[in-house]
């Protein structure tokens, strides 16, 4: 954790010696923006937003930060940036609320199988290239113990990916936002059929 730490301050100093005016900073963006538009709007990846994720942060909003954060690190690295982005966007397209999902389908182990389902939906939506895969399906290592990023940009997500949800579960706040959200499994069921892999 301590070596996760390093390399993540290492990145982010990297970054801020860059001296970027907001004008700069915001053509940043706009480049960014250009490498996901078509995935961030896309209906399927907007139904990431029914469903909460880490503390007050929903599927899709860290979605977006992670893939934000890949293109900056991979851009400043020299890597893949615009997979790297493209990736963050979908690495967690597993459609459902994984805080109900073991009591309503059993399956207790989400932290291990849910890189699976993402690349499945991804891939029924998407034409991905060998990073972007390598990003979707190993993103959770450690905890897929033998399934390892083969990428640099798919080491950055994993990094990416864990620093983002340790400040989106630090931002939790007292109100419950699974309980809130629940009622929306109704919304989403109707919907089911565009990523029933059954079908």
């Amino acid at each position: 954790m301590e070596k996760l730490q390093e390399t993540i301050t290492e990145l982010n100093d990297k970054l801020k010696k860059e001296n970027k005016t907001p004008e700069e900073q915001d053509a940043e963006f706009e480049q960014f923006y250009e490498c996901i538009k078509d995935i961030a709007t896309h209906p399927v990846v907007l139904r990431m937003k029914l469903y909460p994720h880490h503390g007050v942060t929903n599927c899709y909003q860290h979605c977006l930060h992670v893939s934000y954060y890949n293109y900056i690190w991979c851009k400043a690295l020299g890597l893949d940036a615009r997979s790297a982005a493209r990736a963050g966007m979908l690495h967690d397209l597993f459609l459902y609320d994984w805080h109900t999902h073991a009591k309503r389908t059993g399956d207790h182990f989400h932290g291990m199988t849910h890189p699976k389902r993402a690349l499945m939906n991804a891939e029924k939506f998407f034409d991905l290239n060998s990073i972007e895969r390598d990003i979707i399906i190993n993103h959770m290592w450690p905890v897929t113990l033998f399934s390892v990023p083969r990428t640099k940009e798919g080491w950055i997500t994993t990094l990416a990916d864990k620093y983002c949800g340790s400040f989106e579960t630090a931002q939790r706040k007292e109100s419950d936002p699974v309980k809130k959200k629940r009622g929306m499994d109704r919304i989403v069921e109707r919907f089911s059929y565009l990523v029933d892999t059954k079908r």
